[in-house]
């Protein structure tokens, strides 16, 4: 195989959390100055297969303090370890003298120099493909942390005292059409009849006044009426939901331009 690491398995996703057990300003090649009897581009050498773990492992103890650093810190700066090493290695083990190296039967070095196998015909063909551009080179891996799984939430769960806060239950309904008030000592009493109940309430005079004059001014309007649910009274009807501290809104309704033919 052309690149080494291509059989290595991904390493296990750590938390992300700021990764700051790594030194400062660390850059993907310089991981490679740390093994100077296995890296060299002037005159390269097929390296060991999966030699990337080997690297991890060093690193990891030499780079990574465990005094001062959290579990999730160290382990989110190994997985960012190991994606700067695949970097590191995908950019040694893609460049043209290296890819000269991988002849069938070549030795494969490990970290200290060291003879770990041999380069097989297989591994031989696909670098040299990838010298004559027939096959493009492997894509670097990013070494940015992953975004965590959404969390595992059941599909209900009681609610206790203290997740509870206090709040205030309204209504709002709308209407276009002019209701026929009934006068009392309050104001105005109208009635509206929605899909799921009959709703009354009082309008004072000013409310009832901005009412009758948007239906005498606008061909068509819209009106939204809100306030607080109130007590359900018997009426002829059935029971009427009393809306109490009503407030009224009240808007033209324009008609829209006609299409052009």
């Amino acid at each position: 195989m052309t690149d080494p690491e291509s059989t290595t398995p991904e390493p296990e996703q750590a938390t992300p959390t700021t990764p700051r057990a790594l030194p400062e300003g660390l850059e993907p090649l310089d991981l490679l100055k740390h093994f100077p009897a296995c890296f060299d581009l002037a005159q390269p050498r097929p390296l060991k297969l999966k030699v990337h773990k080997d690297m991890l492992k060093r690193l990891a103890t030499e780079l990574i303090p465990v005094e001062g650093t959290t579990k999730s810190q160290r382990e989110t700066a190994k997985w960012v370890l190991s994606r700067m090493l695949k970097q590191a290695l995908t950019h040694y083990c893609s460049q043209p003298a290296y890819l000269e190296t991988m002849r069938e039967g070549m030795p494969r070095i490990d970290l200290d120099g060291t003879a770990a196998g041999e380069v097989n015909t297989r591994e031989s063909e696909r670098a040299a493909a990838q010298l004559r551009g027939e096959i493009k080179p492997p894509k670097s891996p990013s070494s940015k942390p992953p975004t965590p799984p959404a969390p595992k939430l059941p599909k209900d769960a009681p609610l206790t005292e203290d997740a509870i806060v206090p709040g205030r239950l309204e209504l709002t309904l709308k209407f276009n059409q002019l209701p026929k008030a009934v006068q009392i000592k309050d104001g105005m009493k109208i009635g509206i009849q929605t899909d799921n109940a009959l709703v009354v309430a009082t309008l004072r005079p000013k409310a009832w006044k901005k009412l009758t004059k948007a239906n005498t001014d606008w061909p068509q309007w819209v009106a939204a009426l809100s306030g607080k649910l109130g007590a359900q009274v018997p009426t002829d009807k059935g029971p009427a939901i009393i809306l109490q501290e009503p407030n009224l809104q009240v808007f033209e309704k324009k008609a829209k331009p006609a299409t052009p033919a």
